[in-house]
């Protein structure tokens, strides 16, 4: 008598590759629609199970995904240090080969992680991402090198242009954000840094602070038209912070510099206009808000540049009508540039953008209050000037929305 059949073992069970990360919200939110369906009988059980096992819990900062951020970010400063202290016990050759092993070596580490990940469908790991960042940062280590090796100068702005094209290329090879941001504020660094070593001042700075902005936003408006949207988001925000840092640095009330740029900046603004116009072009109504707010911040900054004064303010007890009508200007056009950004962030969804305009309208109106206003009105009072105006703008808003939505309604009863 033989023994019956018996079944195989079963393979070892493997997510879906399918599987997509969603926070928790999104979680809630999804299985509240599958149950309301299910009740109306647009689907069954065994569907609504099906979609729900198509995502998994994920929280975009969590204690690990931080951690390995900031580690891989001393890792990588630590590596750069390492090769700006000379290591004068090796010679230019040795050393650079050591940091290309060192680099290829992240390289080929993170890309088994990812294909690791990917067999195993562990979309929540941000191992991976830290990983590839500190490759990223170790290219940089291999420039550097490879610069004094030829004795080019550690202070060439060249060489930091150099790293971020490399991060921002190595991200676009394999799909990874945390290299891109690298990329990117690399990227925005060697362009004010260029335009710094031809021409110094408050001008040049906040100027090509708002280019680089107003380029990085357009650029992020084109990923999303192609529809590359894991990509969009970085340069959108970088170019989102960007913008603020900008009007920042042209609303302070001190003299610095002149009025002059070089040929890198109007180079750098002429490329940044038509990358606007064609990203106004080829956009939606909020991706043409988008550029437009960039656009706004531009121009602010540069008209905010360019009214100075012939000395410093330092005694505020006392200053002239021009420098109290700039002062009031600035704080109108922040208030506008910042509010717009955060109705931005919750038109888009993301509570980065929000949090970002918020935290920068809290600073700057504190600067501003110790700065110009603390003669005339208290940090406090120009506080709740501020608040009142952002909640007038905010009811207004809801109004609007509110009427929006019951013309919606009438139209389709």
């Amino acid at each position: 008598m033989t023994a019956p059949p018996t079944d195989p073992p079963a393979a070892p069970a493997h997510r879906d590759p399918a599987v997509h990360a969603a926070s928790p919200g999104q979680l809630h939110w999804l299985e509240g629609e599958l149950r309301h369906w299910q009740a109306e009988g647009l689907v069954d059980t065994d569907t609504a199970t099906a979609i729900r096992g198509r995502y998994v819990a994920s929280r975009r900062f969590t204690l690990s995904r931080i951690v390995l951020t900031l580690g891989a970010c001393f890792v990588g400063l630590g590596l750069i240090w390492l090769v700006a202290s000379n290591l004068q016990q090796m010679s230019p050759l040795v050393r650079f080969l050591l940091m290309v092993t060192v680099w290829i070596g992240l390289v080929v580490a993170s890309e088994l992680l990812a294909a690791r990940r990917a067999r195993s469908g562990d979309v929540a790991s941000p191992v991976v991402g830290a990983v590839r960042l500190l490759a990223a940062g170790a290219f940089g280590a291999v420039v550097f090198q490879a610069a004094q090796s030829l004795q080019v100068p550690a202070y060439e702005p060249l060489l930091v242009g150099v790293w971020g094209l490399g991060a921002i290329l190595w991200a676009y090879t394999v799909r990874g954000v945390a290299p891109l941001v690298l990329g990117i504020g690399l990227i925005a660094f060697w362009f004010v840094w260029e335009v710094l070593s031809a021409a110094e001042g408050a001008f040049a700075v906040s100027t090509a602070l708002a280019a680089a902005a107003l380029a990085g936003v357009s650029i992020g408006v084109g990923h999303g038209v192609l529809g590359w949207r894991e990509f969009a988001a970085p340069w959108r925000e970088i170019g989102a912070a960007l913008a603020l840092v900008a009007l920042f640095v042209a609303a302070l009330p001190y003299a610095w510099g002149d009025a002059e740029g070089g040929v890198a900046l109007w180079v750098g603004l002429g490329v940044a206009v038509l990358l606007a116009i064609g990203a106004a072009v080829r956009g939606d109504r909020l991706d043409r808000f988008e550029v437009g707010l960039a656009a706004l911040s531009l121009v602010l900054t540069v008209g905010l540049s360019l009214w100075r004064f012939d000395e410093s303010l330092l005694d505020t007890s006392d200053l002239p009508p021009g420098a109290w009508a700039r002062a009031v200007l600035s704080v109108v056009a922040y208030l506008l540039v910042a509010s717009g950004y955060a109705v931005l962030g919750g038109m888009r969804d993301t509570g980065r953008l929000t949090w970002l305009a918020t935290a920068a309208l809290v600073v700057f109106v504190t600067v501003q209050a110790f700065a110009v206003f603390a003669p005339v009105v208290s940090g406090a009072a120009l506080f709740l000037i501020v608040g009142i105006v952002l909640l007038g703008t905010g009811v207004l808003a809801d109004r609007g929305r509110r009427r929006l939505v019951s013309e919606a309604k009438e139209a389709l009863s």
